[in-house]
């Protein structure tokens, strides 16, 4: 084989496995939304004691949203990120760093002290969660994350 084709196979090759290495790395951008109530059927409420009836009069919003590392059970919360402020929205920036060792996952807070939450595990190769909350009632949040 002359050296030119080899030097071409060899640049094919690298270009090739550069080019899906990089694909695999960089995830599409997510956009994760939270429901804007919590769901009557994420709430179960058991059998009453002593002859009390359970009873839910109004449906518990949407509160507040953030990234967490491991299962909900781990109270994994992220404290470090960065918050910008504008006339119409608070802007919070989670970075990711790899590796993700229990997983990303997103909590979604219900109810003015976040009483209930929902968490949804997203793609590992994540690295930063942008979370747009808007200024008003009832809460507005948009969720991004690549």
């Amino acid at each position: 084989m002359s050296k030119l084709l080899l030097k071409s196979l060899f640049v094919c090759a690298w270009t090739f496995t550069a080019t899906n290495f990089a694909s695999a790395a960089a995830p599409v951008p997510q956009r994760i939304v939270c429901p804007s109530s919590l769901p009557d059927e994420a709430l179960r409420i058991g059998e009453a004691k002593d002859g009390w009836i359970p009873y839910k009069s109004s449906p518990l919003l949407l509160n507040s949203a953030a990234p967490t590392r491991g299962r909900p059970e781990e109270l994994a919360d992220l404290a470090g990120f960065d918050t910008v402020k504008t006339k119409t929205a608070r802007i919070d920036t989670y970075p990711l760093p790899l590796p993700h060792q229990h997983g990303i996952w997103m909590k979604c807070g219900y109810g003015t002290f976040n009483e209930v939450t929902l968490h949804k595990q997203l793609d590992d190769r994540i690295r930063q969660c942008k979370l747009t909350t808007f200024n008003g009632e009832p809460v507005v949040i948009d969720i991004v994350c690549t």
